[in-house]
């Protein structure tokens, strides 16, 4: 038996083990952010400092993931997953214990250092042990771990921040990585990736991670420190020249740590491209919805991740039955259709109201749900059957890569149109009922009603006060306004996607497929 391909139930029982892997180290990166103003009271840090504790997170696991394909070169897969776990298990411990901001910086640091490369490994090891006409329906099963994981981190931080102390979102870990740890010891096995031991590409690895670090940087925190300002476009140039000297190194040298023969293959190269889609579609609507449950719709955050649990049940009961169904059909036909029904129902979200009927928030997100588990399975399974195995580790790592770059864009992306549609509602909204006008006058007596009459501590007199309520009110239709923009652009964004799906070609094992299960109808025979 090859050491690549156990036994039937081994390799499930290892697929287990690397999902929840996987899940662990996806659900740390969302879990934080609910409890980062507890952590900035805690130490007595600017916002601005104690951001770095989500942004530092995201850099150095984009930083490290481009590692992957050569390490998996130089040490069996079980000792490098593994060891990765441990890292991320002990920082873990480390940042649950962290005394000081900066104990908790360099910890989260560490964390991602392990949690960053458990994802490409994750994904290189499934793709060693099935088979293409198998990879479907494994990379559906892995796969729920990425989709579920960034709907429930808010939930489950909110309510154990609130519920007991910031340091549980990081002990929470323990137990699940010590059981997992256990697992992967008794039941893994030392696979090898396949490919030569070669030289590493310091200088390519070095362009590409500054490249990495200085773009992620500027798309974090373009909003905030405003898109003209010095310190972005100094990110944005650093990034850009980078990128260039990177693509301009791995063309000379002989063993690259990004062979870019690898975009000539249509799959991979149109599978990068969709990562993008999706990450918009995934990352900008996981995004959005709960910053507007809880500003404009007045929930808590463990309401609103409450709300949006429906979208994350139907996204883990869609990715296997994808799973299954890419191993059958052309991903042609299922990511197309997956793209129509999460833009669609990214243009649902777009008739959002507070005064909204329950239907409104739930339909959309199991539509979503299932359209984002469509493209997700049958996507990474085209991507890794059209790639040579000895160059699996190093696809997955770059289709990581492009994952985590396609979530920063579409946030940045999203967060800014949001707030220019905020604005420019709030403005036209202002023009139509004008301060002084008796549009303005009746619309303020409209809205108020006798509320504002009732309220003897206020100084001001019943006029002004429903002048200032009326204002109150125009400014939060602006809000819903702009959110509404903003998911009906993420939605057109994920259709546009369509042209690049139907370019997709079939896997040359679907007709092989059909052919074993009409003759002996035990395909995974063949794989043992």
């Amino acid at each position: 038996m090859n050491e690549n391909h156990p036994a039937h139930s081994y390799r499930w029982g290892m697929l287990i083990i690397i999902m929840m892997g996987t899940f662990m180290a996806i659900l740390d990166s969302s879990i934080v952010n609910v409890a980062l103003p507890h952590m900035m009271s805690a130490f007595g840090v600017t916002r601005d400092r104690i951001e770095w504790v989500a942004t530092g997170y995201m850099l150095t696991s984009a930083a490290v993931m481009p590692l992957v394909g050569w390490l998996a070169t130089r040490i069996n897969y079980k000792t490098l997953y593994l060891g990765c776990l441990v890292i991320f298990t002990v920082a873990s411990a480390l940042c649950a214990m962290a005394w000081s901001y900066e104990s908790l910086l360099a910890a989260r640091v560490l964390q991602a250092l392990g949690g960053g490369a458990i994802l490409p490994i994750g994904m290189a090891i499934v793709a060693e042990l099935f088979e293409p006409h198998e990879r479907g329906r494994a990379l559906g099963v892995w796969g729920t771990g990425i989709m579920v994981g960034p709907a429930l981190g808010p939930t489950l931080g909110g309510y154990l921040t609130d519920a007991f102390s910031w340091r549980t979102i990081f002990s929470v870990n323990l137990p699940i990585g010590a059981a997992t740890l256990l697992a992967g010891m008794i039941v893994m096995r030392p696979i090898r990736a396949h490919g030569d031991k070669n030289r590493f590409d310091l200088a390519g690895y070095c362009f590409l991670a500054i490249a990495l670090i200085a773009g992620l940087t500027a798309l974090s925190n373009g909003q905030e420190k405003g898109w003209d300002s010095d310190y972005i476009r100094l990110c944005e140039a650093v990034a850009a020249v980078c990128a260039v000297m990177f693509i301009a190194v791995e063309l000379t040298v002989e063993h690259p740590v990004l062979d870019l023969k690898l975009f000539l293959i249509r799959n991979y190269t149109l599978s990068i491209l969709l990562a993008v889609f999706r990450a918009v579609g995934l990352f900008g609507s996981v995004f959005l919805l709960p910053i507007f449950l809880q500003q404009v719709m007045g929930y808590t955050a463990v309401q609103a991740g409450l709300w949006m649990i429906p979208g994350a049940v139907a996204v883990g009961a869609t990715m296997p039955i994808a799973g299954r169904l890419a191993d059958r059909y052309s991903p042609r036909a299922l990511t197309s259709v997956g793209c129509v029904l999460t833009g669609v129902s990214l243009i649902m979200f777009g008739e959002l109201d507070p005064l909204a009927d329950w239907k409104m928030l739930v339909i959309p997100q199991l539509v979503r749900g299932v359209g984002l588990g469509l493209m997700m399975a049958p996507l990474l399974a085209a991507a890794l059957n059209s790639i040579p195995r000895s160059q699996l580790p190093m696809a997955s790592s770059f289709l990581n890569v492009s994952q985590n770059v396609g979530g920063s864009l579409g946030i940045a992306l999203l967060n800014t149109f949001v707030t220019n549609a905020i604005h420019t509602h709030a403005v036209r909204l202002g023009e139509v009922f004008a301060v002084q006008s008796q549009s303005y006058l009746r619309f303020s007596l409209h809205v108020t009603g006798m509320v504002v009459y009732k309220s003897p501590g206020v100084l001001a007199s019943p006029l002004v006060k429903a002048e200032f309520a009326a204002a109150e009110s125009i400014l939060r239709r602006a809000q819903v306004l702009g959110f509404d923009n903003g998911f009906v652009l993420a939605g057109v964004i994920i259709l546009a996607g369509i042209p690049l799906c139907l370019l997709l070609e079939p896997s040359a094992h679907h007709s092989q497929k059909v052919e074993l299960e009409e003759g002996s109808r035990e395909p995974t025979a063949l794989a043992e």
